[in-house]
């Protein structure tokens, strides 16, 4: 099971072959261009659900890029990629619709963060979303991340990143045939979620979507076992 076609863009050919490795690492299917026009081909192919995109880059730079894919495609999330001395432009760019941006040297907890809540964003706009509540493991990490990223800073901080990564890995290992890991991070997600209704962090309604997903991820694996 793949968690998401990721597109790489960047005119850097180590910057690309890290991003590749880690991402296909983690169980995502992974493009990678080195020019604004092949990744717009890419994007016009239908080959990418998410994009990580460099600000700086010959011939075509990011700024354009991601104007040219908002016209294609209204949803599709693009993640800015920016040397620090950019983090003004990158900042800029979030007007001009891009989802979220990240710096190098890469925080790759923050990245991994990113990549799935806009994937996450982007299934909850898409038609396809119902045909998503199909994969148990997908839908509770949408719901997950749409939960968390309603916490307040602190709560977020606390429990909601927790969930997060929790929901990931339980997909991943799932993906992967290790049902008894995956269990136990379902188990942890509980827990969590309990300690966070306890504290007044998340909302009935929200929790109680969260446990509905949690009890389907469950019957997935009675079901595999």
């Amino acid at each position: 099971m793949g968690l998401g076609r990721i597109l790489v863009v960047d005119d850097e050919a180590p910057v690309r072959e890290v991003l590749t490795e880690y991402f296909a690492t983690e169980g995502y299917a992974v493009e990678a261009a080195s020019s604004g026009v092949e990744a717009l081909a890419v994007v016009r192919g239908g080959l990418a659900d998410l994009v990580l995109l460099d600000v700086r880059m010959p011939g075509l730079d990011g700024v354009q890029v991601l104007r040219r894919i908002r016209e294609l495609d209204g949803n599709m999330p693009v993640i800015m990629v920016t040397a620090n001395e950019d983090a003004g432009l990158a900042k800029e760019t979030l007007k001009l619709g891009a989802f979220d941006y990240v710096a190098k040297p890469f925080d790759f907890d923050y990245l991994d963060r990113a990549v799935a809540a806009g994937l996450a964003r982007a299934a909850e706009r898409s038609p396809l979303s119902r045909a998503l509540e199909d994969d148990p493991w997908k839908h509770l990490a949408r719901l997950v991340f749409g939960a968390a990223r309603g916490m307040q800073p602190l709560a977020r901080s606390a429990t909601g990143e927790r969930l997060e990564a929790a929901a990931l890995a339980a997909a991943r290992n799932a993906g992967a045939g290790r049902m008894s890991a995956a269990d136990e991070y379902l188990a942890e997600m509980q827990l969590l979620l309990d300690i966070a209704a306890e504290f007044g962090d998340l909302p009935a309604a929200d929790r109680a979507l969260v446990e509905s997903a949690l009890e389907a991820a469950r019957r997935s694996l009675a079901l595999a076992g």
